[in-house]
Formats: structure tokens, C-alpha cells, sequence
């Protein structure tokens, strides 16, 4: 916490009000750099969080600060069935916090066949359980936010 010490007399007090300016940029500052460094935390950790892929949606991780407000995303087209599920195997391992109609075309215990793109092969699936990478990233995200903003504001 800074103290701005002053007087009542004009010289002084234009001398506190160009102290508060420029500690209300140094704050404004610093909360964006803390926010930046949050935000490379949390592409950090989605990366290792992500289950073993062929590297595709690891690499799709990316962050950005607009606004005031950090965003950790991807732009994978798959990370929606990676991170919720999907299928009676989905339904049965669903996400921790969202509840989505996982069996969406009734395939059952059937399960369907699918053409892999990248096998060059057809396969059968049952779905796939939630593998909430983007979910945990924001709970380790929340333990540790505090930490780097204390060590931000403490330089």
C-alpha cells in the first residue's frame, strides 16, 4: 500500500494528485501483466492437461487478454467431444459440471462405425468418456491466481 504524504496547500496537493496518477497507471500495469501471466499459466497447463492426442489439439491451445479479461481456448474442432464426451460412454463418464444429451443419435450399447481420416480406416465406437482438460485447467487456475498476482504487485 502506498502512502502519499501532503500538505493543504495547492503546491502539495497537485503533488499528491501526480503521485495518485502515476500510481493508477503502475496499478493498471501491473494488473495487466499479472492477467497476461495468468493467462500463459493456463495455456501452460491446458497443453499438459490435454489427453494424449496426435498433438493437434495440444498445439490448438492458445490465450489471449482482451478487455481486462484473460481467455485460455482452443480452436480444435474435436476438443467439444475431448472435454465433454460423447455416447453411452460419455453418458456414463460425463463431465463434472455440464450435463449435455451425450447419446444424441440413440446408438445404444450398438455403438456406430466411423471412417478415421488420419488411419485411413473404419472403426467402431461406443463414444468416449469426458476428459475435462479445459474444466481442470480453470480449478488449477483458480488455486494459484492469487499467487501471481501477489508476486506481481510485490515487485
Amino acid at each position: 500500500m502506498k502512502k502519499i504524504k501532503m500538505t493543504l496547500d495547492p503546491k502539495s496537493l497537485q503533488a499528491a494528485i501526480k503521485e495518485v496518477e502515476q500510481y493508477k497507471k503502475d496499478f493498471e500495469k501491473k494488473v495487466n501483466y499479472a492477467l497476461h501471466l495468468i493467462v500463459e499459466k493456463g495455456v501452460e497447463i491446458a497443453k499438459e492437461l490435454v489427453p494424449v492426442d496426435f498433438g493437434d489439439l495440444r498445439e490448438s491451445i492458445e490465450g489471449r487478454v482482451e478487455n481486462n479479461k484473460g481467455y485460455v481456448y482452443t480452436t480444435m474442432y474435436y476438443a467439444p467431444f475431448v472435454e465433454f464426451g460423447f455416447g453411452v460412454v460419455g453418458a456414463r463418464n460425463p463431465h463434472p459440471e455440464i450435463s449435455i444429451n451425450y447419446d444424441v443419435n440413440n446408438h445404444g450399447d450398438d455403438g456406430w462405425i466411423y471412417f478415421d481420416n488420419k488411419r485411413c480406416e473404419f472403426r467402431w465406437s461406443k463414444g468416449q468418456p469426458s476428459k475435462p482438460f479445459m474444466w481442470n485447467t480453470a480449478r488449477q487456475l483458480e488455486e494459484i491466481k492469487n499467487d501471481i498476482v501477489k508476486e506481481v504487485f510485490n515487485k
